[in-house]
């Protein structure tokens, strides 16, 4: 039985491989594919048919969903989520099963035999990829490098994210700052509106780090964060409405 896992959180592939070990010592298991850019190129060269796919919704570069529809029809999905329970659970009698993280050996188990014995056309997957996007539509965590390996990031730990000289940094409240590969425009993109905001070309801000707004001498207006050694976040005069509403609005 070959396995494709896409999974980018390292430890959560190896614990994985760990468990499937168990499960069927004879599996073959392709991974981990870390990002959708990875997945279009493994099913574009089409080297080695699946016999399951096991796949975490949220990737480092967007969502699985827009990928697995170039999965053979007839291979199984097992989705693995950090998401709520309650946001997938409408899916439940579908071929599609899900798994909620961490996720334990007796669960896959389970979710193995279900996927093998179901399957659904191309189309109801793909209605049904649409579906699940609308509860998974926006990023919750982030992958990040140390340099001792890697450590997710939720956003609740998140200060503010900003880029220097075309480099992106991720700032935890404890100060501490890590680098990503993602550009800000695509960070932005994957956060939820109604919580982050790209206020100017240099900083992502959360609404619930905003103290309040600052005008100098020479009008120019200034967000300010919460707490002591904040950077200096000009307002561009365009936008200064729409982060004024947002913040009133969160």
């Amino acid at each position: 039985m070959t396995i494709l896992i896409f999974e980018d959180e390292i430890f959560n592939y190896h614990l994985l491989c760990d468990m499937l070990q168990k499960i069927q010592p004879s599996c073959n298991v392709i991974g981990p594919m870390t990002t959708i850019a990875e997945g279009h190129k493994f099913f574009a060269e089409n080297k080695v048919r699946p016999d399951l796919i096991i796949a975490d919704i949220q990737l480092n570069d967007g969502l699985s969903f827009s990928v697995l529809t170039e999965a053979p029809v007839d291979v199984p999905i097992i989705f693995t989520t950090a998401y709520d329970e309650y946001a997938l659970r409408a899916f439940d009698f579908n071929s599609l099963s899900y798994l909620l993280k961490p996720v334990d050996i007796e669960s896959l188990r389970a979710a193995i035999d279900k996927a093998r014995s179901r399957l659904i056309t191309d189309e109801e997957r793909k209605e049904l990829f649409r579906l699940m996007s609308r509860h998974s539509e926006y990023r919750e965590r982030f992958l990040l490098n140390t340099p001792t390996g890697e450590m997710v990031v939720s956003l609740t730990q998140v200060r503010y994210i900003m880029t220097v000289n075309k480099s992106s940094f991720v700032v935890l409240h404890n100060g501490v700052m890590y680098n990503t590969d993602m550009c800000l425009a695509d960070i932005a993109e994957q956060l939820d509106p109604s919580r982050f905001m790209r206020v100017n070309r240099q900083f992502i801000i959360p609404a619930t780090e905003v103290a309040g707004f600052e005008r100098d001498v020479n009008g120019k207006e200034k967000l300010i964060l919460k707490g002591e050694d904040a950077p200096e976040i000009i307002i561009s005069r365009d936008k200064r409405k729409l982060v004024h509403e947002w913040v009133l609005e969160s």
